[in-house]
């Protein structure tokens, strides 16, 4: 029972918990200026991307938004596709025709 909640705690995704997530970008050769690795704020959203001395913001952290409800107006929320009337059936009856 233990070996199958240890086995059940390692397969649990870690990065999910973590603040940051580092994303390796493709390099071809070592040691350039443009070689490094995205690094990822969970939280925020911040973006960095980090080189072999320092790291620089691409993108800020988004602001959070309050979300405000709306009251909905007065008009009727119908929908505004065209709906078909059924035909009606005729009250007639419909003799068969003899064929001789």
């Amino acid at each position: 029972m233990k070996k199958f909640i240890f086995i059940i705690f390692v397969l649990i995704p870690t990065s999910l918990l973590a603040d940051y997530i580092l994303e390796p970008a493709n390099c071809t050769l070592k040691k350039k200026i443009n070689c490094g690795a995205y690094l990822y704020n969970n939280k925020t959203g911040a973006t960095y991307f980090c080189e072999l001395e320092s790291c620089k913001e691409i993108m800020p952290a988004q602001e959070e938004f309050t979300t405000e409800e709306v009251k909905g107006s007065n008009k009727s929320k119908k929908s505004k596709i065209p709906k078909f009337k059924k035909k009606k059936k005729s009250k007639i009856p419909k003799f068969k025709k003899k064929s001789e």
